[in-house]
């Protein structure tokens, strides 16, 4: 009887931890640390594709492109695209890593256009940008942003018009 909350329990930690884990591998590549991105990623637990592996895999294939292994690193975005639809995620959130493997297998490639297996799995679809979760967008951007583009100034102040 309280061994399926204990598991339930376990479950729900290793997840955390996984999380927790691929958001700090990707802060690192953010940082261009491959070094520090890998020793993040190797302390996530193993978990079930469809509960947090996913996110590993996605972790693993962004620390092999940033270490210049784009074969493996293409590859490995394929397969993760290629298994989204075994989650539980919504339909944007999915779309939204799709595209957001497409980028990076665009980036890497020698031609810069991804490879045909990728632009099939990302072809036809849309999506709503802001149904897509918030960590997502946050641990995997689909553009690099500069903290100077971040906020930009705030407008002048309006000029005081006087009559005569």
């Amino acid at each position: 009887m309280f061994s399926g909350r204990k598991s339930a329990d376990k479950l729900r930690e290793q997840i955390e931890a996984a999380d927790q884990a691929v958001a700090a591998a990707m802060a690192a590549i953010a940082d261009d640390d491959v070094a520090r991105a890998r020793k993040e990623l190797s302390a996530a637990p193993k978990t079930h594709f469809a509960d947090m592996g996913w996110k590993v895999d996605l972790a693993t294939a962004m620390i092999e492109l940033k270490s210049g292994r784009h074969r493996q690193g293409i590859q490995k975005l394929i397969n993760v695209c290629s298994r989204l639809d075994d989650t539980s995620m919504g339909r944007d959130d999915k779309n939204y890593l799709r595209l957001y493997a497409l980028y990076r297998a665009s980036e890497a490639s020698k031609g810069g256009k991804a490879p045909t297996e990728m632009r099939v799995l990302v072809e036809d679809f849309r999506f709503d940008h802001t149904m897509v979760t918030p960590l997502l967008r946050k641990d995997f951007p689909l553009k690099k942003m500069d903290d100077a583009d971040i906020a930009p100034p705030p407008p002048p102040p309006p000029v005081p018009v006087t009559e005569h």
